[in-house]
């Protein structure tokens, strides 16, 4: 991939958007303000996709932050900026089509304007499949005519798209011919204008959008050449980046990664930060920058941090903390009762048969079985808890959830041969009540499983694997920035719904805040390389919902 110039990809923009020539920004060349819409961790169900769609497609009224007491209307983003993982699983082809193409789609038929406007992206860790192959269909500039023939229309979604994806492959490999995709993953009305998975667009006079790829494990020599190139003391940055500096409010090693190969330091650069991987809001003040994680696009929510003593507080967060504990408290019951599947169950199940066995019909002890079960089921409550993670607690609650697990089949039994009564005894008669201890193990083993992650995620040990076994599908959202005509600053309205598969369900303004460019700090940071820095050619927003 060869990234366009800076100035290179300003024109394009500016041609989409009809834009004069000659001008060396996008506002000069608008003569205006320019709007942009970023969402990111988008296309996981198709039905909250499209209810994403409906938020970013929409304009809307608010009080105008430098003239209290009038409205300003929020338009419909000159620039479309997805933040990373376009869909979910992986972005490939097909789940692109199927949970953004066709949602969007649906949507943009409703409101089509007749306007272009731009499409811009970053690709994240779950668009960093087969090359970014499925991410280069949707974002990647257009060369030539297209042919779509015999490909299903945007808003039409492909039923079983991997197993028929896998058909077909096997098919192909059988007679040595290749798997048919789509040239295109095109979004109406919406240009792409980028060549590469990161890009570099002059915003506003003294004022530059960086879109930064993660890439697999760091970024490569290229990409931090084509951006030290760009490093000028006095211009200020809006930087996308697919993962967050800060997570749940504590340093993340790989957005960290990120920021240092592109040489900033938030603490000493005035930067504005757009991100997404964790899928909730959350903005804090980092030093001279502005952190503004808005991972709603579409993808199951991830909790505010709960528990947080020492921890700094953030600005605004969608939902907070207490809200996060309220839905973190209903996750072992809904692991028990199936909101996740079942693979939890059908994991307890296969964990307690060879001691049921074993008891039941080779007499082994009970206790050994008991002792050999919590081992086991300690070890993967141990994993899960982070492998990385050493913590004291992650050890006791391992070790606590363990024991309570290989002990459940001895207790069930003790506690039904203590119950006595006519239906267990008819139980006996029929040889069923092995079985109703060995269903009792599973269920309450399942419980205390939910319950280990819940624990987790209260204590802020491990904030992932409880809430995607929720699956919650709210506090969606999208931030619409209004980039100042002089380059001066930003304004943003962060703008979302609670419960966005419900109509009755109000549009919230979540946060509403203003960045002021300060640019870079002069002599901050040591000097690079000469052969890096030369590259080949080529506030006062409220809390919500706490």
């Amino acid at each position: 991939m060869r990234p366009s110039t800076a100035d290179t990809l300003t024109r394009k923009a500016a041609a989409v958007l009809g834009g004069r020539e000659g001008k060396e920004t996008l506002t000069e060349a608008l003569d205006r303000d320019v709007w942009i819409d970023f969402l990111a961790d988008t296309g996981d169900c198709v039905s909250v996709s499209q209810e994403v769609a409906r938020l970013v497609f929409e304009t809307y009224e608010v009080e105008a932050p430098d003239k209290p007491g009038e409205t300003l209307v929020l338009p419909r983003g000159d620039i479309l900026l997805f933040g990373g993982d376009t869909a979910y699983p992986v972005a490939t082809e097909l789940e692109i089509h199927n949970r953004v193409i066709v949602p969007f789609s649906r949507v943009l038929e409703e409101v089509r304007d007749g306007k272009p406007r731009v499409l811009l992206g970053v690709p994240g860790n779950h668009d960093w499949y087969a090359g970014l192959d499925g991410f280069g269909r949707m974002f990647r500039e257009r060369r030539g005519t297209v042919d779509l023939v015999g490909r299903s229309a945007p808003n039409e979604v492909v039923r079983f798209a991997q197993i028929g994806h896998f058909i077909q492959w096997v098919e192909a490999f059988r007679i040595g011919r290749y798997v048919s995709k789509r040239s295109t993953l095109p979004l109406d009305g919406y240009v792409p204008v980028q060549d590469a998975s990161y890009f570099a667009l002059r915003l506003a006079p003294g004022l530059d959008l960086w879109g930064a790829d993660r890439q697999l494990r760091a970024v490569d020599f290229e990409q931090r050449a084509f951006f030290a190139s760009l490093r000028t003391e006095n211009r200020g940055l809006l930087l996308t980046l697919a993962d967050p500096a800060y997570a749940f409010l504590e340093p993340n090693p790989a957005g960290q990664h990120i920021v240092d190969a592109l040489d900033l330091r938030l603490e000493d650069d005035s930067v504005l930060v757009l991100t997404g991987d964790t899928h909730h809001y959350c903005r804090e003040q980092i030093g001279k920058t502005c952190h503004v994680i808005a991972g709603g696009g579409g993808a199951f929510l991830h909790p505010a941090r709960i528990m947080r003593q020492g921890l700094p507080e953030p600005a605004a967060e969608f939902p907070g903390p207490k809200a996060s504990l309220a839905l973190a408290l209903q996750i072992p019951w809904q692991i028990v009762h199936g909101r996740s599947g079942f693979l939890v169950h059908l994991a307890a199940a296969l964990l307690y048969l060879p001691a049921f066995t074993a008891v039941r019909w080779g007499g082994a002890p009970p206790m050994v079985g008991s002792l050999v079960t919590a081992a086991i089921a300690g070890f993967v409550c141990r994993l899960l808890g982070g492998f990385r993670n050493r913590s004291i607690a992650v050890y006791l609650l391992a070790t606590i959830a363990g024991l309570i697990v290989g002990f459940v089949p001895m207790l069930a039994r003790m506690t039904f041969a203590a119950a006595g009564g006519l239906f267990l005894h008819a139980a006996d008669l029929y040889g069923a009540r092995p079985w109703l201890v060995f269903a009792a193990s599973v269920y309450v083993a399942t419980l205390v499983f939910g319950a280990y992650l819940t624990a987790l995620t209260v204590f802020g040990i491990e904030q992932h694997q409880a809430f995607a076994a929720l699956a919650h599908p709210g506090y969606k959202h999208f931030v619409r920035v209004r980039v100042r005509r002089d380059g001066s600053g930003a304004d943003a309205w962060v703008l979302g719904k609670v419960d966005p598969l419900s109509t009755s369900d109000p549009v919230v303004l979540v946060d509403q805040f203003s960045w002021t460019n300060d640019g870079l700090s002069a002599g901050a940071r040591s000097m690079m390389p000469a052969s890096l820095i030369t590259p080949p050619s080529s506030d006062a927003a409220q809390k919500q919902r706490r």
